[in-house]
């Protein structure tokens, strides 16, 4: 059995991990830019700039899920390539990709909230906001029918190994 057939390219590994690297940077001077936009939007309509902390702070906790995320991806990909995915580890990091697109999806609900509140949205933003949390618990949901598929593979490789 030819095992290197199942292995991505290393090629396509490293453009994967490059990609979600410059995706990690993207993520980290959106964080350091935040707060510069947020207060230029607030000097440029005053009557929502208290919502500015509050949006803000949102802003910065999705961001920061999103790098959260890519990590998580990461460390998979990485796993992958190096044939250690079928190992109970990588179950926990599917957890925590999976928390946080649950997390995301909270966010989301807790900005319509802000937005709602402060009475600044519209019903095209509520739309898109209804939208994506609907695509995040999609998401999330997709990843959980594939970790139950991960965690069956891991039993299926224990047992091989058992009668090997």
């Amino acid at each position: 059995m030819n095992l290197d057939a199942s292995r991505p390219p290393l090629a396509l590994v490293v453009t994967t991990e490059v990609l979600l690297g410059v995706l990690s940077l993207v993520g980290l001077g959106a964080i350091a830019l935040l707060p510069g936009v947020s207060a230029s939007v607030a000097d440029s309509l005053p009557e929502y700039a208290n919502l500015r902390g509050p949006l803000l702070a949102l802003a910065i906790a999705f961001t920061f899920l999103g790098l959260v995320a890519l990590a998580m991806v990461a460390l998979l990909v990485q796993r992958i390539y190096g044939e250690t995915v079928l190992e109970q580890r990588s179950v926990m990091w599917v957890d925590v990709l999976v928390g946080t697109l649950v997390c995301a999806a909270a966010l989301i609900v807790a900005g319509f909230v802000v937005i709602s509140n402060g009475q600044a949205g519209s019903p095209f933003l509520a739309l898109i906001q209804v939208m994506a949390c609907l695509g995040l618990v999609a998401l999330a949901c997709i990843t959980l029918v594939l970790r139950s598929l991960l965690k069956s593979a891991i039993a299926m490789a224990t047992e091989l190994e058992e009668v090997v």
